[in-house]
């Protein structure tokens, strides 16, 4: 509710008012009982009304106005064109909006009788204001002051820079405020989502930092919290090149120092359980000389046992009577150590040449929602892995060993498992120039060969606990990376969101299974399913508001109902979020050939792509990147991500049917009239009338390149095959 400002000596109850005026946001005037927007159509006007409602008493002098509206103008015509606006207004406001603005021969008053004002309420919010009066004035700061009445007359604009930062200086205080007042009465939840609203606002103010990592640990726990604080510190070193203030790592710390929960699942008779569960040990296949993109043997190998190429072993497990923490039920995060690079003997320099590595490797696994990083104190602990991961309570370790070959530098990544003491997987890792992208290959690598190994350990030992269905869903979408996805995986995560309509993991599983079935044409009941992702991504915003997959799924959302304009700002604010976010980057590159920003779009393809691991993700962003390749004028380059795509989702008809169409425009008519037909056996097969839909709400400028490799791909249908 807006009420009156204090430069009133006596001002009327808020209830009494006809208009509220919305100045923190956009600029909005408003009937007080129906809320129904008052248009304003004038940019000037709605500056001088907007300048009014921030002026001591409301009032301004004419000369005042004039010059700040009109700067460019001489003096005489400003105050000319200043009364020909009062008076468009005065006879031409509707709804008896005319009566909120008075004016004489010498000034301008706003009338404080007949409208309220949001800035007022937050100017206005006293020091010992109550709980439910700092909420409700809070709801009012939508965002910037005047957000975008921006006039381009340099005096009002610096004038409008200046009171955006009063009014944002005033409504961090006041968040700042009603955090501390409902932590204090407990209510932790609710100051998360104030946090989370004030670090918006500002996010590079440690203070607030500390306010939410402090209340996620009480609403969410210490898993939580440590990742806020990890997503924090990388936020500081990529804008500013700084570390966290002292305070903020005085909250670590003591973070650090809190016991984890411990569950009955940790026990030495559940530990001896799991330690039977690890595979014996095998041969090893030596690695490959080069990375190649084999996607679909490495995919369908996670989804039966572990990643190809590693190294299953088991050592002779050792008693340990204290539990292994692995997180609580509601996060389902695993805790995971990472042991400083170790170099193979007479290799002693390579620690120091790969350090940048190795911190990227650290902030990769901390970013991702399903692990927990724990650190290493300063104190030494052990030099013995299963000795760290138990003294530190971490669930998995991981040791890297590198080593000097033929080829370049190699890094030899082993997981194990604290608490059976067995090595689960060890995988070759090359370590080339690009440590962001080594750190991704890392932790791409190892992060499929823990969701498996949770999945099949907590099957053996609590197979309903909300975590054993988490990991277990999470194998299964492992699995359904290649082909159709499963039902079963959706129903996993329905299962554990009957429990708690708030868990994070659930949310996201769920949505982003729901967003690629229909991203695949595999939905029956598109609308239905786009409808249900959109309530389980507001759902999940509203707890992980920095969350770079939550933004990238929020922009698939906006780009499958093809609000390709919308849907960018999305995926920019997850690359924002998120430097690694190289799918995120492709799909704005994409939203814009659909926009028909053609050259923009390929360029900006050109340069992502190089960055995507040979994963399946990458194998997606390929047919995105082929797409864009084609309808831009480059068929020879479209078929190369085509063909990437393919050899990662081979089991996609859409694929096959968009690879057809660029063969033949490339002149490869036998090769694309294969594709074609292959694109007809597959469920569900890609039609030409199919095709002929997609793009329907983009530009004309892309519709016209779309029918003409429609065409191609109803010619590679139509041509016999060639001996």
């Amino acid at each position: 509710m807006l009420t009156r400002d204090l430069n009133q000596s006596e001002p009327p109850a808020a209830q009494d008012a006809r208009f509220e005026l919305r100045l923190l946001g956009q600029f909005e005037l408003g009937l007080h009982d129906s809320g129904a927007l008052v248009p304003v159509p004038t940019a000037k006007m709605r500056a001088l009304i907007a300048y009014l409602a921030a002026a001591p008493r409301f009032t301004e002098t004419r000369r005042r106005l004039a010059g700040l509206l009109w700067a460019s103008s001489g003096e005489d015509q400003a105050r000319q064109s200043l009364r020909q606006l009062l008076s468009n207004f005065r006879h031409g406001a509707p709804l008896g909006a005319s009566g909120i603005v008075m004016f004489d021969e010498s000034s301008v008053s706003l009338n404080p009788s007949l409208v309220a004002i949001d800035r007022t309420d937050l100017m206005q919010a006293g020091p010992d204001a109550e709980v439910a009066e700092l909420s409700s004035v809070a709801d009012l700061y939508r965002d910037d002051f005047d957000l975008g009445l921006d006039i381009g007359e340099p005096d009002f604009d610096a004038w409008l820079r200046t009171e955006r930062g009063r009014c944002r200086d005033a409504a961090i205080a006041l968040l700042d405020r009603l955090v501390r007042a409902l932590a204090g009465q407990g209510r932790h939840e609710e100051a998360l989502a104030r946090a989370n609203r004030l670090a918006e606002i500002d996010p590079l103010r440690e203070e607030t930092q500390r306010l939410v990592i402090a209340q996620e640990a009480m609403a969410s726990g210490r898993a939580s919290a440590m990742q806020r604080y990890e997503a924090f510190r990388q936020l500081l070193r990529d804008e500013l090149g700084v570390r966290p203030e002292a305070a903020t790592l005085a909250l670590l710390d003591e973070l650090r120092r809190q016991p984890l929960a411990e569950r009955p699942a940790d026990t030495p008779a559940a530990l001896e359980a799991q330690a039977a569960t690890v595979a014996p040990a095998g041969p090893v296949a030596p690695p490959a000389a080069t990375r190649r993109w084999r996607l679909t043997a490495i995919a369908a190998s996670l989804a039966l046992a572990l990643p190809l190429g590693v190294m299953i072993a088991k050592s002779a497990w050792r008693p340990f009577e204290t539990p292994i923490a692995y997180i609580d039920d509601d996060t389902a995060r695993a805790s995971i150590v990472m042991l400083p690079f170790e170099a193979a003997p007479g290799h002693d320099d390579l620690r120091a040449r790969t350090r940048a590595h190795e911190e990227e490797a650290r902030i990769a696994f901390a970013r991702s929602g399903r692990l927990m990083m724990v650190e290493i104190p300063d104190m030494p602990v052990s030099r013995d892995p299963v000795t760290i991961g138990r003294t530190l309570r971490a669930r998995y370790v991981v040791k890297t060993m590198l080593t000097e070959t033929a080829g370049g530098v190699l890094a030899d990544v082993s997981l194990i498992d604290s608490a059976s003491g067995a090595t689960v997987s060890v995988l070759p890792v090359p370590v080339g120039e690009a440590a962001v992208k080594f750190a991704r290959e890392v932790v791409r690598s190892i992060f499929p060969a823990i969701v498996l190994h949770r999945a099949r350990v907590l099957a053996t030992i609590d197979p309903e606990s909300t975590p054993a269905l988490l990991w277990r869903a999470a194998a299964l979408q492992i699995a359904s990376r290649v082909g159709p996805t499963k039902p079963e995986e959706f129903a996993l995560y329905e299962q554990v969101l009957a429990r708690d309509p708030k868990q994070l993991t659930a949310l996201l599983g769920l949505g982003g299974g729901l967003i690629l079935k229909v991203a695949r044409d595999q939905s029956p009941n598109r609308m239905a399913d786009i409808r249900l992702a959109e309530s389980l991504m507001q759902t999940a915003y509203e707890q992980a508001p920095f969350s770079g997959e939550v933004a990238l799924e929020q922009g698939m959302l906006k780009k499958l109902q093809q609000q390709y304009d919308e849907a960018i700002p999305d995926f920019e604010r997850a690359v924002r979020l998120d430097r690694t976010q190289w799918i995120a980057a492709a799909q704005v590159a994409h939203c814009k050939m659909f926009v028909g920003r053609f050259e923009e779009a390929y360029a900006e393809m050109e340069a992502v792509m190089p960055n995507l691991l040979p994963d399946i993700g990458a194998a997606e962003s390929a047919f995105i990147a082929g797409e864009t390749a084609l309808v831009t004028g480059h068929p020879d380059r479209a078929v190369d991500y085509l063909d990437i795509a393919v050899s990662g989702n081979p089991r996609i008809a859409r694929i096959q049917a968009l690879r057809a169409a660029a063969l033949w425009m490339a002149g490869r008519h036998a090769e694309a009239h294969t594709a074609a037909g292959l694109s007809q056996t597959l469920t569900p097969p890609h039609s030409p009338e199919t095709m002929a839909r997609r793009g329907s709400e983009a530009s004309q400028r892309y519709k016209e390149t779309r029918d003409r490799y429609l065409a191609a791909f109803r010619s590679a249908l139509a041509s016999p095959p060639i001996n």
